[in-house]
């Protein structure tokens, strides 16, 4: 997350919606990478997750963030999930971030 916020930052578009969308897509990302390397992934490991992000998204960016933009974020997430194209997406939203 500090990259991808970095690269925000370098390129003057952070915002409270960017930061979410960094957010669900790496929250997708991991979730999906867990879930491919062991076969599976437990409810405590997407929760370990979502909460990891949580915490980063409340130590970096202090009261920003509320209930509702947590939820959003957590929904959005499995809403990336849920496409069938999401591994092949994924990869090209990140590109972005490495140009």
């Amino acid at each position: 997350m500090d990259h991808f916020i970095g690269k925000l930052i370098a390129k003057n578009q952070i915002s409270i919606e960017k930061v979410i969308e960094v957010a669900t897509h790496t929250g997708a990302y991991l979730i999906r990478t867990r879930h491919v390397q062991n076969k599976g992934i437990s409810e405590d490991e997407i929760k370990l997750v979502l909460q990891s992000l949580a915490d980063f998204m409340n130590r970096n960016f202090e009261n920003q963030f509320n209930e509702e933009d947590f939820i959003m974020m957590k929904d959005e997430t499995f809403s990336l999930l849920k496409n069938p194209a999401f591994d092949q997406e994924i990869q090209e939203y990140f590109k972005q971030f490495y140009q």
